[in-house]
């Protein structure tokens, strides 16, 4: 299930497009929104979202953990 359109783009740039969480986001509100779909159809692209997002965190936790320690 693919509602996000990237069939306009070549193929190995649509593979890169799914790294990002804009992508996932489009497709679960577009399907939320016009198709009325529940949270068993947009899991995958909500649990894409929410991984993303806590790798995110979890590196940016690190960066800051190593600029409050301090140096010895």
């Amino acid at each position: 299930m693919k509602f996000c359109d990237l069939t306009s783009m070549p193929q190995g740039l649509q593979r890169f497009m799914e790294v990002f969480p804009s992508t996932h986001f489009t497709r679960f509100a577009q399907a939320i929104l016009y198709r009325g779909a529940g949270f068993n159809v947009v899991w995958p692209d909500f649990a894409a979202v929410a991984g993303i997002g806590a790798a995110f965190f979890g590196l940016a936790l690190l960066r800051f953990r190593k600029t409050v320690t301090p140096a010895q």
